[in-house]
């Protein structure tokens, strides 16, 4: 694991400075100059030069000592923040990060200020004499470039896309490979990649003796091209394999929404950058190789250190736990495991800025994980057994408040029902408790005569008093509301206080109030997975069908959130209670439930919302605003199991019964003798003549609906010599099937027997 702090007496180049260029050490401690040391691992394992030792020496300017100063090796050197920034080479740039100072004491305590750096600040190794010739990969169009220009061009490309589809066409099921295997795969696939790059390159080759650097770079550029090739496949394989640990993830992550920045003790100095470092952040997903989720992840890191001279990880992780219950990204797990397991350029190196972002991330990943911010997995029994406590750690504690009689009744009621104290919410209702009462009667009474303001704006002591004497219809009532539009019924369900929910709604609490957002408390209930009093509100007659401002409902927030207790309550009540239920309603950008638990994973939701689904007969092929339909918002192979699944029952089930036409005792198929080629678990295509059996199915079936006798017949191939034991009183065959000639009308009359047997009597 990487660490920005480490231990600099450790440090090679640190070790020379002090044991071979001991004058210049000497005169650097006695004269104040900053010494830096670049971070383990970057610098070659050869004797340094003198150059080398030189160039990290900063003599600080008299005019400007905080800012601007020169290296020994006569370069100057500005100060910007947690940058160096050498000066001389304008149209070449070069800038180094900080990574952090230390202040050291020598055997004469003398102190000296020492600056790790991210890279050298100038080596002869690390800016050659043709510094143009010096590669940095940043994206896939980079590693492209240099494949194309320093490893054999076009040839070497079109070998490297014959590895891909070999790859993809022999591994046509990554999704039920272990991650072990699904890593030996790719590390294969790498190894043989390095292979063609290098073979019948003998420029190439002789380069890479000489430059290690080229080398590296290389097998960073291939890596990069061959895992864009393979990632959508390899990354399904790869979220299969967590989509147990990122369902549990989701759950935490979507019920975080209202985390803000305080409530993690973020220096508020950084709080200005975090919006732009979110949208970098969330771009993550998108990037189909390590380097490009790296770059990004850096660039989210810099992003916030604008705002920070020195950033160590106890200012990191909880930047970066912000970042990840923000980015709305359903498969953090899998992206960690990517960045881990798939560097295959990068194996064995245990330093270096990414690994410490790597570690970073996945330190913030498993604190989210940890429950540290949910408190109790069970809110509403924890609210049953323990209602003195909060239901989150953020929230502080207003005892102090209540202990003090002077403190507003609607503060108190409000502060009452959220600690679940449902007492004292009934004394507050009853009038029973008036923090004003003793004021009033030390204060002398008020005559009729002095009853009326001399003016409307008087300021007189008497009105002054008549103004600001509190009256008995401030007490609250359970209609009263917050700034935010909340009743006393909103901030229960939001705790999830059933016992308060309760006595609410005895006393005549508006089920179905809405908040600023169009939320009524059964939406709070449902978000925050409280299932007792999500049944309160039910069985005392909440509307389970409202809608809020963006046009969800109840079941839509808990599906979101993964509770699966409270979908369960929902479904069954309506069943039990035989009201309907909107399974399929759509919200503002034409989400379903099914799409949003499909999306963040929630395969215990997603199977009780399809068993509803097809038992209602309703259609899997909904799509929202952007085009998807529930298994194309799945992000991994199970849950795109169960629907496959579903829908092949599905169909079946509309076809079975509607294939048997008894006629004359004797029974025929619609179809063939052949059977159909149903699509089965292995995902088995129609074939064309299949699909053409199926869509004459459809016909009939719709014919069969509407009463359409003469087309029924026409489908079902019913001659005019019918078989034995039945008569026609027109043996003549009909004009057309839809004819409605004197000639063609109808002599038979047909029966409906139970469900897909159609049996033809005379007339």
């Amino acid at each position: 694991m990487e660490r920005y702090d480490e231990d600099l007496e450790e440090n090679t180049f640190f070790q020379v400075l002090k044991g071979e260029y001991v004058e210049v050490f000497e005169k650097a401690v006695l004269s104040g100059w900053i010494i830096c040391v670049p971070r383990a691992g970057v610098l070659p394992k050869y004797s340094l030069g003198q150059d080398d030792i030189l160039a990290h020496i900063l003599v600080p300017s008299e005019e400007l000592p905080e800012t601007h100063m020169r290296t020994l090796a006569d370069r100057d050197v500005v100060v910007k923040g947690n940058l160096l920034v050498l000066q001389n080479d304008v149209s070449n740039p070069h800038s180094v990060h900080v990574l952090f100072d230390e202040t050291f004491y020598d055997e004469e305590n003398h102190k000296y200020k020492v600056l790790c750096l991210e890279d050298p600040l100038y080596a002869s190794h690390a800016l050659p004499s043709s510094t143009s010739n010096l590669v940095v990969l940043t994206n896939l169009r980079d590693c492209f470039d240099l494949l194309w220009t320093e490893a054999g061009g076009e040839k070497t490309l079109s070998k490297l896309d014959g590895l891909i589809r070999a790859f993809l066409t022999e591994r046509s099921n990554l999704e039920e490979e272990s991650l072990q295997v699904l890593r030996d795969l790719g590390s294969e696939l790498f190894t043989e990649a390095i292979q063609v790059t290098l073979s019948d390159n003998s420029r190439l080759k002789q380069k890479e003796k000489e430059d290690q650097y080229l080398l590296d770079t290389v097998k960073l550029a291939v890596e990069t091209y061959v895992l864009h090739g393979i990632y959508k496949s390899l990354m399904k394989g790869i979220t299969a394999c967590t989509a147990v640990e990122d369902a549990r993830l989701n759950r935490i992550i979507k019920n975080l929404t209202d985390l803000q920045v305080r409530d993690l003790d973020i220096d508020p100095q950084l709080s200005g950058s975090l919006t732009k470092a979110k949208f970098e952040f969330s771009n993550i997903e998108g990037f189909t190789s390590p380097l490009g989720k790296l770059g990004c992840l850096k660039r989210a890191i810099s992003i916030v250190m604008t705002q920070c001279s020195i950033l160590s990880s106890d200012i990191l992780l909880p930047v970066l736990v912000f970042l990840v219950v923000k980015a709305n990204i359903p498969n953090w797990y899998a992206q960690i495991t990517f960045l881990k397991f798939f560097r295959f350029s990068a194996l064995g190196a245990e330093s270096g800025e990414q690994s410490f972002n790597i570690s970073s991330l996945e330190a913030a990943i498993q604190h989210i994980d940890s429950g540290a911010f949910m408190g109790s997995t069970s809110p509403e029994a924890d609210s049953v057994m323990q209602p003195d406590s909060t239901s989150s750690p953020v929230l502080r504690s207003m005892e102090e408040a209540l202990a003090y009689k002077g403190v507003d009744p609607t503060a108190r009621y409000f502060e009452c029902i959220r600690l679940g104290k449902a007492d004292d919410v009934k004394d507050i209702l009853d009038g029973k408790y008036n923090p004003f009462e003793d004021n009033v009667e030390r204060e002398p009474p008020i005559t009729e005569a002095d009853a009326q303001l001399c003016h409307p704006l008087c300021s007189c002591d008497k009105c002054e008093r008549l103004v600001s004497k509190p009256k008995k219809n401030l007490l609250p009532t359970v209609h009263t509301r917050d700034e935010r539009g909340y009743t006393g019924l909103h901030v229960a369900c939001i705790f999830g206080r059933p016992t308060v929910v309760e006595l609410l709604i005895s006393l005549g609490s508006d089920l179905d109030a809405t908040d600023f957002r169009g939320a009524t408390p059964l939406h709070y209930a449902a978000q925050r997975g409280h299932q007792n009093a999500l049944l309160l509100l039910l069985h005392s007659g909440a509307d389970m069908n409202r809608r809020d401002s963006d046009s969800n409902t109840p079941l839509h927030l808990c599906s979101l959130n993964g509770h699966l207790g409270c979908v369960k309550a929902l479904l069954f009540y309506a069943e039990s209670v035989g009201c309907e239920i909107a399974i399929s309603a759509q919200n503002n950008v034409l989400d379903t439930p099914l799409h949003l638990a499909c999306r963040w994973g929630y395969a215990s939701i997603v199977e009780l919302l399809l068993e509803r689904f097809i038992a209602l007969g309703l259609d899997l092929k909904i799509r929202n605003s952007r085009k998807l339909t529930p298994i194309e918002c799945a992000h991994n192979l199970h849950i795109t199991k169960m629907i496959l699944e579903a829908k092949i029952k599905s169909d079946n089930e509309k076809l079975h019964g509607f294939i048997r036409v008894d006629v004359g005792g004797r029974r025929s198929l619609l179809h063939s003798e052949r059977s159909f080629d149903y699509p089965n678990n292995s995902g088995q295509p129609y074939t064309s003549e299949s699909a053409a059996e199926m869509k004459k199915i459809e016909k009939l079936l719709k014919f069969v609906a509407v009463g359409d006798i003469k087309l029924v017949c026409y489908y079902l191939n019913i001659k005019e010599d019918p078989n034995p034991g039945y008569e026609l009183s027109s043996p003549r065959p009909l004009c057309h099937p839809l004819c409605q000639c004197s000639n063609c009308l109808p002599t038979l009359l047909y029966t409906q027997e139970p469900i897909g047997s159609f049996k033809a009597t005379p007339n």
